[in-house]
């Protein structure tokens, strides 16, 4: 374990033996840090507020502040929730990540493999799938959703409660108050979806016959003189059946706050 002199540790974190801590952190409450993670100077983890747990093989850069409490009114400072970030994940300068809280079920949770860049902020109860890119100054507010493979922009906002779906591509500076359909690239204020996120879907490895089926699938959508059911019902009519097709509908069906459609 290579630790620096400076730093504070909680007699109630567990630190794997391999992991690094640099100059002038803390490291507070209940915290769990698994091995080979890298922890730069000045970062703080964990608070009185709730446990974090930290998997294998992350990167959190300087100045970061991770597991605080949520920034919610409604939070009781005797709750004790949970934060879980998983594995492979860099995590840049200053950026903030929240604990849940009991009525949003009680965890924020970070897949694996994101690139959260600096000043991004993770509200409280937000659950963060694998591969998901938060570019500089990102703002998530609290229970957003982000699906896989989804990267949201320098300065975009998603507000409270909405989701952003897999392999999306939301713009600079965008503003989200709906859900963000997947597969597609959003920009504006309000967001709305401009076209299918061709370039991302490639470079996924979807090949060319199912970038046109989703290609399809999301031109009825767009298309303002469809109802949304009527939307899903060309869908299902006229588009060959895959798994992304399949999650399509069932990302639209699911949705609570309505979809952004331009």
């Amino acid at each position: 374990m290579s630790i620096h002199p400076t730093v504070i540790v909680s007699e109630r974190a567990k630190i794997a033996a391999d992991v690094e801590i640099g100059p002038y952190c803390v490291i507070e409450g209940e915290v769990e840090i698994r091995p080979r993670t890298v922890i730069e100077s000045h970062v703080r983890i964990g608070s009185r507020y709730g446990r974090v747990t930290i998997g294998t093989d992350n990167h959190i850069q300087y100045g970061a502040v991770i597991g605080g409490p949520p920034q919610d009114l409604t939070y009781k400072n005797g709750a004790y929730t949970e934060l879980e970030i998983g594995s492979h994940n860099r995590i840049g300068e200053f950026v903030t990540i929240h604990v849940g809280t009991s009525k949003g079920g009680g965890v924020t949770r970070i897949g694996d493999h994101c690139f959260i860049m600096a000043h991004a902020h993770i509200a409280h109860d937000c659950q963060i799938a694998d591969h998901v890119i938060l570019v500089n100054s990102a703002q998530l507010g609290g229970h957003v959703i982000v699906e896989h493979h989804a990267l949201v922009g320098g300065c975009a906002i998603v507000t409270q409660l909405n989701r952003v779906g897999a392999y999306s591509f939301m713009a600079v500076g965008a503003m989200a108050n709906k859900d963000l359909l997947p597969f597609t690239i959003i920009e504006g204020h309000w967001a709305t979806p401009r076209a299918v996120n061709r370039v991302g879907l490639k470079r996924a490895g979807f090949d060319a016959a199912e970038r046109r089926n989703i290609d399809t699938a999301i031109r009825f959508l767009l298309q303002r003189s469809l109802t949304v059911e009527e939307a899903l019902a060309r869908i299902e009519a006229e588009c060959e059946p895959s798994p992304q097709i399949k999650h399509l509908l069932e990302f639209v069906r699911a949705s609570e706050r309505g979809i952004a459609r331009g």
